[in-house]
């Protein structure tokens, strides 16, 4: 059949999505971009707050009118949704009659075969305990440009966050060898892949179950050697597996990206310890000051959760006056969201979710004016752009980040150039105007 993957939520199902889009491919399946040009649709879900199952769910009953209307010959779900709700899986079955199979984030590779002997027989697989983590060999069908890559280096999650159920459908912490990311990262280099994205549900504990000990850093310096790749980008490090090695890595090694991205969570201890953290506020306090202190234009991206149960107004005041001192680059914040089966859906004290969304945006706002200020002191400066895209309806406009920006997620710097420039071009650019997250500048020169 002729199929097109719809993958929802983060880059990590978005890997999954393109692993599973190769062994389709392999499998003599043809892909597409274009949801109208597809026989068969497989909606690859998120489900890590009940706001992303509601999305995944709205997305499906979207894709489950066009086969209404015969324009579709089968409708597949994989991933988090239907491996978190396995064992509801007749109220998923009757909730979305059109779905003619869901298949878990740990089952995948399953999905030609079952395709294949099923035929128009509803199947829900899910294995009890995910052990799946995908290989360099796995072929790969890329939903990403060619200029920029996201690689798994590890997959699941040995915490037990007080807030979170990724453990109960993502499994255990499992990793990739050395070796095999840095071989993905040779043929990504040698297709034109100029900037990598590391992922995790925990990257900064990466090869501590298969090495014995953490092994970022090593990685990072191994991965320092892949020729043709600028930038080399670290997301979602837990901050209790953060040291002076890794800060070190990421100081030393000149393509990867000064940059990191350390969900923080609260500064406040006794949330951090309700929340079942590992680390407390002084310990997060130093580690900022360290990455400050020993890398010169490091950014630090960062997330928080307001209105966790108990959460009062003076915590809410000493999480303003860390953000006000710390002066983050780049900052996530969302609402408290109760999960099921998790100890804080049990927790006294919930906090109302009118409460929760008023924190945050007071949050937000603050976080807004500091973005805007750093903004203002790039005002004239000449810096580095990686060029993202172009709007066709702007031919001197172009679109890019710099590398205090992963994909995505982060700012965005419009380049003004009477040239045309290239997706994956890095260039020059002096900044002449600024927003309160975005950057204007105009083309200098290129930079390779």
């Amino acid at each position: 059949m002729k199929i097109h993957i719809l993958s929802l939520g983060c880059a990590r199902t978005l890997v999954d999505s393109e692993g599973l889009g190769g062994i389709l491919a392999q499998s003599g399946h043809a892909l597409t971009d274009q949801i109208r040009q597809a026989e068969c649709v497989v909606v690859n879900t998120c489900a890590f707050i009940q706001e992303a199952e509601e999305e995944s769910v709205n997305a499906i009953l979207e894709v489950a009118e066009l086969k209404k209307k015969g324009k579709l010959r089968r409708l597949y779900v994989a991933g988090c949704l239907p491996q978190k709700r396995r064992n509801e899986k007749e109220d998923l079955l009757t909730l979305l009659p059109e779905v003619d199979g869901f298949i878990g984030t740990g089952d995948l590779p399953k999905l030609p075969q079952l395709i294949q002997e099923r035929g128009a027989d509803r199947f829900f697989v899910t294995s009890p305990v995910p052990t799946l983590l995908f290989e360099s060999k796995t072929p790969r069908y890329a939903l990403t440009p060619k200029h920029f890559a996201y690689i798994k280096i590890s997959e699941g999650c040995d915490h037990a966050c007080a807030f979170c159920s990724i453990p109960q459908y993502r499994g255990a912490h499992r990793s990739r060898p050395i070796e095999d990311i840095v071989r993905q990262a040779e043929h990504l280099a040698a297709e034109g892949t100029v900037e990598l994205n590391l992922i995790g549900q925990d990257s900064s504990y990466y090869g501590a179950d298969i090495y014995g000990r953490p092994r970022l850093p090593d990685l990072l310096r191994a991965m320092g050697n892949v020729a043709g790749i600028r930038w080399i980008r670290i997301l979602y490090a837990h901050p209790a597996h953060v040291n002076d090695e890794l800060i070190r890595a990421i100081r030393e090694v000149p393509n990867v990206a000064k940059y990191i991205d350390i969900p923080i969570q609260h500064i406040n201890d006794e949330l951090l310890h309700k929340m079942r953290r590992e680390t407390d506020g002084e310990y997060i306090r130093r580690l900022v000051d360290r990455f400050r202190g020993q890398i010169p234009g490091v950014a630090i991206r960062t997330t928080f959760i307001v209105g966790f149960p108990g959460e009062t107004e003076a915590h809410v005041d000493e999480l303003a006056l860390f953000l006000q001192q710390a002066r983050f680059e780049r900052v996530g914040m969302f609402p408290y969201c109760p999960e099921p089966k998790t100890p804080a859906e049990r927790m006294p004290d919930q906090v109302p979710p009118d409460v929760r969304k008023a924190r945050m945006e007071r949050l937000m706002l603050l976080q807004q004016g500091i973005s805007d200020e750093h903004n203002r002191k790039l005002l004239g400066s000449e810096i580095e752009v990686m060029i993202d895209e172009f709007p066709h309806d702007e031919p001197n406009l172009f679109m890019g980040r710099t590398y205090a920006d992963a994909p995505e997620v982060d700012c965005q710097v419009y380049v003004n150039s009477s040239r045309a420039l290239k997706k994956g071009e890095f260039v020059q650019a002096r900044v002449t105007d600024t927003y309160e997250y975005d950057l204007v500048a105009d083309l200098v020169s290129s930079s390779g």
